[in-house]
């Protein structure tokens, strides 16, 4: 598992120290390095990242200002701050930081900060949490693909067919589905033997990975045609509609919408990004953006500046992208 992670730190020499030590490391994804903190909150929005390493003594905003400000773009992030002065640790625990470290810095505080990430944000071996406590939902599909089994982990997919067959059949859940056309789709240019044998081998093993869901789904076959059934409201694709279009769901789960909107990269299904899934992402855009406009204005009626600012910012940036 690697940790996105950005540095902020005001000295150059010690931002350049920081990234090549981290480089050492393929458990941090460094994705931003910034000298100026207001470079990197204006950043922050479109980064995201897992952890942030800050230096507390910065002109003109310290680091514990800039935690508290990025934390309320993302409650969840991990903050590591960095320090000459010991006295400075107190104040560090004052916004839950993971840790502190005293410069200079040396691999062992690296070493130190990685297993303190692993103890939070990895389960450990053999407490797998059960799909429904999870807070995530059971498909994700915006900006990557992962559906959680039975067990609390990612369903392992006998072929990548049998993903992309689960993938299309959920996209058109209670449609009836050409036999033909599913085939044409998914192995174009198939002889009609072969193709039908490779429909019939998806389904049968696209049933196989459904007993290990905590969902009911089922295939129903017709005369040379399928329907896909199962329960509403699983996926994240589905939270964002509902979110997109409820002013009132808003204001209920608005850190779950904050997390939606702030966290939604293209395309749909991420690096599998299927063919047929591309006329999709222009109404998950629109949805994104729609949502983003109903979280601006809550925090403006809120009085929150700092957050009606960072979901602006998400929102040009975003248009920027589209043109």
């Amino acid at each position: 598992m690697a940790y996105s992670t950005m540095i902020v730190e005001d000295e150059q020499r010690i931002l350049t120290y920081m990234r090549n030590q981290l480089a050492a490391y393929p458990e941090f994804e460094l994705q931003g390095c910034f000298d100026v903190p207001e470079e990197a909150l204006a950043a922050f929005p479109a980064l995201l990242p897992d952890l942030a390493f800050l230096d507390i003594q910065m002109p003109r905003m310290t680091g514990l200002a800039l935690a508290e400000k990025l934390l309320r773009i993302k409650p969840d992030l991990k903050i590591v701050f960095l320090t000459a002065y010991e006295q400075y640790a107190l104040d560090a625990f004052k916004v839950e930081a993971i840790d502190y470290i005293l410069k200079p810095i040396g691999g062992d505080d690296i070493e130190r900060v990685l297993r303190r990430l692993d103890k939070q944000l990895r389960p450990a071996a053999g407490t797998a949490v059960p799909a429904a406590a999870r807070a995530e939902p059971m498909i994700r599909c915006l900006g990557t693909f992962e559906v959680i089994g039975r067990d609390g982990s990612p369903v392992r997919w006998p072929t990548k067919k049998t993903e992309e067959l689960f993938a299309y059949f959920w996209m058109n859940k209670d449609r009836q589905i050409d036999k033909w056309a599913l085939i044409d789709l998914l192995w174009p240019g198939s002889p009609e033997n072969k193709g039908d044998r490779n429909l019939y081998t998806g389904i049968y093993r696209l049933k196989q990975v459904l007993q290990h869901l905590p969902a009911a789904f089922s295939i129903e076959r017709g005369n040379f045609s399928y329907r896909f059934l199962g329960p509403d409201g699983l996926s994240d694709l589905e939270e964002l509609r509902e979110l997109a279009n409820d002013r009132e769901a808003v204001e209920r789960r608005t850190e779950r919408a904050m997390e939606l909107f702030l966290g939604y990269r293209q395309p749909l299904f991420g690096s599998r990004s299927y063919s047929w899934s591309a006329p999709a992402d222009a109404a998950v855009d629109e949805m994104t953006n729609r949502l983003g406009e109903r979280l601006a204005e809550w925090w403006r009626r809120q009085g929150d500046a700092d957050r009606e600012r960072a979901v602006l910012k998400a929102i040009e940036a975003r248009l920027r992208e589209a043109e």
